[in-house]
């Protein structure tokens, strides 16, 4: 961590690693959990993860096709 190499790189973990955490608890709500269990918490957990990445899909990959006239 000493180096400029590595702090560049641990900054860009913001960007990735980081993201995710902060939309998953302002845009769903997860910042308690809703349920009891170590179970149950997984599985809202599991939803949460999968709501984002399908998102994140769309966004990304899923675009209507515009047909060229």
């Amino acid at each position: 961590m000493g180096t400029e190499e590595y702090k560049t790189i641990y900054k860009q973990r913001g960007e990735v690693a980081e993201f995710p955490n902060a939309w998953i608890k302002n845009k769903i709500g997860l910042g308690q959990f809703r349920l009891q269990g170590l179970i149950k918490v997984g599985i809202e957990a599991l939803w949460a993860c999968l709501t984002y990445n399908i998102q994140q899909w769309i966004r990304l990959c899923w675009k209507p096709k515009i047909a060229l006239v």
